[in-house]
């Protein structure tokens, strides 16, 4: 964890991030792989069953992008100005560079055809982040294990990263990309 985000991990491999700006508020997320549901947790999202952030692990370069994401959605919270119906679905929308709310969903939540998924869910208590994670058919895993998953081509398309940007020094995608979540809405 950096500076910005401490984090501790528990033995179901859950990790708790905390916010600078946002000290009141916290963020659990889990890795899951081998996501044998994927479908069946994606129509449960779109009928807003869950309290819950569902993404497509192969969209996330590195926790940071998601981190970011979240402290941009939590500020929408503070400010009653959420775009999206809820948090968890600002935190997606926080994720994309671009402002359509429908290709936010699409790029970076969960597909009927995710096979590994990160669950976040903020200020959840352990009892509600264990019953949400129980729907998902799969094998927890460390978040160290993320860009295992990540899935460099579709994110830099996702985020307009081009080989200029990569080729500068100490480059990454996990720069590119927050660099973009930070900048939308000043353009």
């Amino acid at each position: 964890a950096s500076a910005n985000m401490a984090a501790s991990e528990d033995g179901g491999h859950a990790e708790v991030l905390q916010f600078e700006l946002f000290p009141s508020h916290k963020m659990t997320v889990c890795l899951v792989e081998d996501v044998e549901n994927a479908a069946e947790l994606r129509a449960e999202v779109l009928q807003q069953k869950f309290d819950a952030s569902f993404l497509d692990a192969a969209m996330i370069s590195d926790i940071f992008q998601l981190h970011a994401a979240a402290n941009k959605a939590l500020y929408a919270l503070s400010k009653d100005a959420l775009t999206t119906h809820g948090i968890h679905t600002e935190v997606i929308f926080s994720l994309s560079g671009a402002k359509s709310i429908t290709a936010a969903l699409s790029t970076f939540g969960i597909a009927n055809t995710s096979k590994h998924l990160l669950v976040a869910m903020i200020d959840a208590e352990p009892a509600a982040v264990e019953e949400t994670l129980s729907q998902v058919k799969g094998t927890r895993v460390a978040l160290s294990r993320l860009p295992d998953f990540s899935d460099a081509t579709r994110i830099k398309k996702a985020y307009k990263i081009g080989e200029e940007e990569m080729a500068l020094p100490a480059a990454s995608i996990a720069d590119g990309a927050v660099c973009r979540i930070a900048i939308r809405d000043s353009a």
